[in-house]
């Protein structure tokens, strides 16, 4: 368990002291500012923290009743004699974090940056969220090195039981079981790293799906069961597998249960699974002349989208990228010859992944298509995230209903389907497989190749490209209706 909250894009470490400390201190919880906005660099520092806490519980469990003070929120400078008289303590409480550690899989990788951190701390680096003195650090960064090695420090002061009550954690009722309890906490730690619409849809399916206590088995049972239901309900394979994969990537992070997966075995597995294996068949394209006829529809009937679906068709842009950004993602790179040219940063914010973060050369007749668009999030600089989520999804489903109703309904085609359209005009071109993944951000050597966060070579040849494809898109004519 992390212990992270995040608020206003910023990590915070916030974790409840055991009633019986909460007793002697004067406080239910304990909080304290990463400084970070980075999950993975909050995720390191929650560690070191963590051990601060468990100082705090180890002190007021070992001195008299009632003798300690409150703890404020701001941590006071230590002096020389408070470090050596806590040195102990803190050792002891970071070996049998560690040694816990050392039983779930990749502690290796864990403990190595763990090792950095102390080696930074005791050379005097000042980490941000992190109070710890170099001489703790150095005492911490030995106790991990002799463990490592087999021989973890001994302590004359025998017992272990304050750090164990320090450390808060629901009982299961039998080895393997895990409690409602334990799995929210879970849960809330996943919910941190996704988007709001994310967290609705899994709080929401492991609500319907999940019942606790439970072990991995059951729960992988019940999984099942509510594919099995979902399909004989006529529900889709693609559907039923986003779920079904959802809720496993969830369990997942139940410790211990990192290797739960799908069964392979049985016809609803099969149906499952076919879900998550479409093939380029099935990802259709949309007929050259019948995306134009659309377009030009769009442009006579809906004339207020129809910058957008001509913008995604001539870019191969995926709509929610298009309709999440406002008008900085519009900008001028220079390239390492020194070449100024306008540029859509695709996936500035929310991107599907990293591959999908990309520099695409805008053509200067499509400058004035791409402000009005950006315009349109009008959303303030102040914003929460499920504002900008509710925004976004709005846009996308307003321009997506329009371009279904101009199809038709037909089966398998979408407004998403003008992507699969520009892959085939790519390819026409003269386009190789990278090539297209670099244009559409799907391979990581398009990301490397184009990525705003790195690479500054030439765009010469994306260019060139998307030129020719416009050639094949041009503005949309009435007369084609």
């Amino acid at each position: 368990m992390s212990y992270l909250t995040r608020r206003d894009g910023r990590y915070s470490y916030r974790r409840r002291f055991p009633a019986e400390v909460a007793q002697i201190i004067g406080r239910v919880e304990y909080r304290k500012a990463l400084g970070t906005a980075d999950r993975g660099e909050a995720l390191r520092l929650a560690h070191f923290v963590s051990v601060e806490f468990d100082r705090i519980c180890s002190e007021a469990l070992e001195s008299p009743a009632g003798s300690a003070l409150p703890i404020t929120e701001t941590t006071q400078a230590q002096t020389a004699a408070e470090v050596l008289n806590n040195l102990n303590a803190v050792v002891r409480t970071f070996t049998v974090n560690i040694t816990e550690r050392m039983q779930s899989s990749g502690w290796q990788s864990e403990l190595k940056w763990r090792r950095a951190n102390l080696e930074a701390l005791a050379n005097g680096t000042v980490l941000p969220g992190l109070d710890i003195h170099p001489v703790t650090a150095m005492a911490m960064r030995k106790a991990l090195d002799d463990t490592l090695a087999g021989n973890p420090p001994r302590f004359d002061s025998a017992p272990l039981e304050p750090a164990e009550k320090a450390v808060p954690a629901a009982t299961s009722a039998a080895a393997g079981t895990v409690t409602e309890v334990e799995f929210q906490a879970v849960l809330d730690d996943y919910c941190e790293g996704v988007g709001p619409s994310r967290v609705s849809k899994m709080r929401s399916l492991t609500r319907r799906v999940l019942a606790w206590p439970g072990t991995q088995t059951e729960q992988l049972d019940r999984v099942m069961l509510y594919c099995a239901e979902r399909l004989d309900a006529g529900g889709k394979a693609t559907s039923v597998h986003g779920d079904a994969a959802g809720l496993v990537t969830v369990l997942r992070r139940v410790p211990g249960w990192q290797s739960i997966a799908l069964p392979k075995a049985g016809a609803v597995a099969r149906a499952v699974r076919s879900g998550g294996g479409m093939n380029v068949n099935q990802r259709s394209s949309i007929p050259l002349e019948r995306m134009l006829s659309i377009h030009a529809e769009v442009k006579r009937q809906v004339p207020v989208h129809h910058a957008t679906v001509v913008l995604l068709a001539r870019y191969g842009l995926r709509p929610g990228e298009l309709l999440q950004e406002g008008p900085e993602a519009l900008g001028y790179r220079v390239d390492i010859l020194g070449n100024r040219e306008l540029v859509f940063k695709a996936a500035l914010s929310g991107g599907k992944n990293a591959a999908s973060r990309r520099d695409l050369p805008v053509h200067a007749d499509d400058a004035p298509l791409f402000r009005a668009v950006l315009l349109g999030l009008g959303l303030s600089a102040d914003a929460t995230p499920v504002e900008r989520d509710r925004r976004v999804r709005r846009r996308v489903q307003n321009a997506s209903g329009v371009f279904r109703r101009l199809l038709g309904g037909e089966e398998g085609l979408s407004l998403y389907s003008q992507r699969h359209t520009l892959a085939d005009l790519l390819r026409a071109v003269g386009a190789t497989t990278d090539e297209v993944g670099a244009i559409l951000g799907h391979t990581p050597a398009g990301s490397k190749a184009t990525s705003i966060y790195g690479g500054s070579q030439p765009l010469d040849r994306p260019r060139e490209l998307l030129a020719k494809v416009r050639e094949w898109i041009p503005d949309a004519k009435l007369e084609r209706t």
